[in-house]
């Protein structure tokens, strides 16, 4: 039978850590190398290198690379942005811009006594729209009254000075031969001043329903009705000495014989039409044959 003894008492473990341990040991100056692989190995470093040769190569360039976006930009994810808004957020751009200039306000009498160039820049800043983005020189002259008037949530308190500002409004561009118009229960308004001249003749028939040659025929009518009325009254002094007409600047021209040149009487008349249109006090009546009140 066969005696098993375990290694640690066994004489020839013993013999062996014996030798091992009287034999003189030199220690080795050579690093230790993966027998398998090594990078060392592979890229013929001597036996004391520590570490392999980076595999990047981190030489700088010669020459300068070539950048592909205009000053003031800077490539970031293949997209040229500028530099002043990188890493910036949209919050902080919204912080950092220059506020606009605060929009100037006008009274109504402001607005009464502005000229056309002055109401017109004011209205178009917020008042007048010709898309739904407001009014854009781009889009031509047709324009509308926009929604930049008090919000619904004040109209109670405030509902009457919002109406009176928004009638005013229109009026006064009525006044100034801008009005064209209604259309689907809208005032409509065309800022074009060589159609001023059509924007009044469409408003006296929109108010009185006669064309400017009517209106002037009408008056004219009714001048010649109140004279014949006069000369038939058995009291009218026909001796009664009349001051002259001053006819200076109103076109109406005298012939030699003392007449009144008929054309350049209608002429007068159209033109007083228009002027009693741009006037805030004049008042149509049929009546006294036209336009009362006016200038």
């Amino acid at each position: 039978m066969v005696e098993f003894l375990p290694f640690g008492v066994s004489k020839t473990a013993q013999d062996i850590i014996t030798e091992h341990l009287n034999t003189p040991k030199t220690p080795s100056t050579d690093v230790f190398r993966n027998p398998n692989f090594d990078l060392r190995t592979e890229q013929g470093l001597p036996s004391d290198a520590l570490y392999p040769n980076p595999l990047l190569d981190t030489t700088p360039p010669t020459d300068a690379p070539v950048d592909p976006c205009p000053p003031g930009y800077m490539l970031v994810d293949g997209i040229c942005q500028p530099i002043e808004q990188f890493g910036q957020s949209s919050y902080q751009q919204d912080n950092d811009r220059d506020d606009p200039e605060e929009r100037k306000y006008m009274s109504i009498e402001d607005m009464k006594n502005a000229s056309d160039e002055e109401l017109l820049e004011y209205m178009t800043s917020g008042f007048l729209k010709n898309s739904p983005l407001g009014y854009l020189p781009s889009k031509g002259t047709e324009v509308t009254l926009s929604n930049m008037f008090m919000p619904s949530q004040f109209q109670l308190l405030f509902g009457k000075q919002n109406e009176m500002r928004k009638n005013f409004i229109v009026n006064e561009l009525k006044r100034r031969g801008y009005y064209t118009g209604m259309n689907d229960g809208q005032s409509t308004f065309n800022l074009d001043p060589s159609l001023k001249q059509q924007n009044y003749e469409n408003l006296l028939q929109e108010e009185t329903g006669q064309t400017l040659d009517q209106a002037t025929q009408n008056i004219i009518n009714t001048q010649q009705e109140l004279s014949q009325n006069i000369a038939n009254d058995n009291n009218y002094n026909y001796y009664t000495p009349t001051k002259p007409v001053d006819t200076s600047g109103s076109g109406i021209v005298i012939n030699q014989d003392g007449t009144v040149d008929q054309q350049s009487y209608q002429n007068a008349l159209q033109q007083n039409i228009i002027n009693s249109l741009q006037s805030e006090t004049s008042n149509y009546s049929p009546s006294l044959g036209g336009f009362t009140g006016g200038r």
